[in-house]
């Protein structure tokens, strides 16, 4: 019995995913995004179990697919790699939060050295203690700027993961926090 592959690529170039350069339009395209709009690492994180544990097998294992067994493979490297850039991006990202917030405490802490007290406003300290109070903790398309909160105590605060997981300082006790 001759049985013809249901995925085959055929005598015009197409496969059951598109033309040769066609057929990277989704993979790219929702890798970008992935990349761009999971702040959370949350869609990535069921992206990736998604294609280790249902992706992956199909294609290694599934008769169906073994005429584009070598596509779906890289098709499958694909998408993995931008899980992989996503979960990298929000790691750099919260290095960067995290430098920036030192910055600042370190220019309060002189602010305070000189002065005697905490500043009432994080503008007081640029430019004499540190050249500019940075616009964003994080890069990100959201709000992620520094908040200087006054009252009993002086805190540093910024969204660390949105759309909670607010990070803060305390001055007075000079430890982290996380609110949310």
């Amino acid at each position: 019995m001759n049985v013809t592959p249901v995925a085959s690529v055929n005598e015009s170039g197409t496969s059951p995913y598109g033309t040769r350069w066609t057929k990277w339009i989704r993979p790219i395209g929702l890798s970008l995004l992935l990349i761009f709009l999971d702040e959370l690492g949350a869609y990535a994180f069921l992206a990736g179990a998604f294609l280790i544990l249902v992706y992956l097998p199909r294609s290694l294992l599934a008769r169906k697919f073994a005429a584009c067994r070598k596509e779906r493979l890289i098709r499958f490297a694909v998408y993995l790699t931008s899980v992989a850039v996503v979960f990298s991006l929000i790691t750099i990202n919260k290095r960067i939060a995290k430098e920036r917030a030192e910055r600042i405490i370190a220019a309060v802490e002189n602010y305070k050295a000189a002065n005697g007290k905490y500043p009432d406003r994080l503008d007081q300290l640029a430019p004499q203690f540190i050249a500019e109070i940075p616009a964003k903790a994080r890069v990100t398309f959201t709000d992620s700027g520094f908040r200087y909160l006054v009252g009993e105590r002086h805190t540093l605060m910024y969204v660390s993961m949105p759309p909670f997981g607010r990070t803060t300082y305390n001055f007075e006790t000079k430890s982290w926090g996380f609110i949310d």
